[in-house]
């Protein structure tokens, strides 16, 4: 995860050292004014008035921490809040850490979990103020995100949310095996209102049908040299939309490494949200199994076939279920990684 953190005082900036310190596994970088630059060994000098810098954290951090008052903290992100599928997390709490505070981005965003990490680690007091959480209820969208799964519809989620809150059982259906302890606001006989996982966003066994889709597909691409955008953009939808597959499943775009400048599939990569991941055709010729086969590919490439090879080896579990398929001169093939719904 990345952190970054603005502190506005001295007793801010030792309180980031602290932070730092505990916070090993991610890459965390702490902000402070100049005149306090000398407080704390590991912050930084923040160049930029608060304002362009949380604008730059907010679009490439994952989580922002202000050590200071809640009203710098809102003033300094109120700008640049979207959405609750986009929006990072955003924290604040005071100079001396006696109090925690989620402030944006609590479930999928994932600042209830950290708010709570971070008050162990400060001695301070979480607070948190989301609804299912203050109630001790299951929380759908932050189960969601902790378990790979692309939330559909929001207005739904935050209906089953009303639900569980109102003491009402909501409907479970998936199309993968279901492990762990069963939350108990969940009833497998409800049929009115319901979440079901599959990788088939239009799979609605309830009334009312929370689709969660698992990001566990891995697309291998291949195209002439400056194919057009369009052309693979809507190949990949074409060939997953055939066999009823969500492009929201998507964890990876891949490819041959001769492909790494291509434009057309990268910026498919970016519109889709996920890496775009290269292979050397040794790589590629060292995945085992039976595939499609084009002299002229192998000619050009020194690889019998792009697409099926570089699915397989943008997965785990290197398990084919599309084989190459044409669509506008464009090669695409899937593979699946192997996925249990997990409570």
């Amino acid at each position: 995860m990345k952190i970054d953190i603005y502190a506005f005082s001295g007793n801010g900036a030792k309180l980031c050292d602290k932070l730092i310190e505990h916070l090993n596994d991610d890459e965390v970088n702490a902000y402070v004014p100049e005149k306090y630059t000398a407080f704390a060994k590991s912050v930084r000098l923040r160049e930029k008035d608060l304002y362009r810098a949380a604008e730059e954290s907010f679009k490439a951090a994952d989580c922002i921490i202000f050590v200071g008052s809640a009203g710098i903290a809102v003033r300094a992100v109120a700008p640049f809040v979207r959405s609750k599928k986009t929006d990072p997390a955003v924290i604040c709490m005071d100079e001396k850490g006696n109090n925690v505070i989620s402030l944006l981005s609590g479930h999928i965003g994932g600042a209830n979990k950290l708010t709570k990490k971070l008050a162990d680690i400060v001695g301070g007091n979480p607070i948190i103020t989301t609804a299912t959480d203050i109630n001790g209820k299951f929380a759908v969208d932050e189960w969601a995100n902790d378990a790979n799964l692309h939330i559909m519809s929001l207005k739904r989620a935050r209906d089953i949310a009303v639900n569980i809150l109102e003491n009402k059982k909501i409907g479970f259906e998936s199309d993968f095996n279901i492990v762990g302890s069963i939350p108990d606001e969940i009833d497998f006989d409800e049929k009115e209102t319901g979440i079901c996982v599959s990788l088939d966003p239009d799979k609605t066994p309830f009334k009312n049908t929370l689709n969660l889709i698992p990001k566990i597909i891995s697309v291998g691409v291949g195209c002439r040299r400056g194919a057009d955008f369009n052309d693979v953009y809507n190949a990949v939808k074409e060939v997953l939309s055939r066999h009823n597959i969500s492009h929201f499943a998507i964890s990876s775009i891949n490819s041959i490494d001769l492909k790494k400048e291509e434009e057309a599939i990268k910026r498919t990569a970016e519109i889709f949200k996920v890496p775009f991941h290269t292979y050397s055709k040794e790589e590629l010729n060292s995945v085992q199994g039976q595939f499609s086969s084009s002299e002229f590919v192998k000619g050009v490439a020194g690889v019998d076939t792009v697409c099926e090879r570089a699915a397989i080896m943008g997965s785990k579990e290197k398990k084919l279920i599309i084989n190459k398929t044409v669509v506008n001169s464009v090669t695409v093939a899937v593979a699946i990684d192997d996925y249990e719904v997990r409570f």
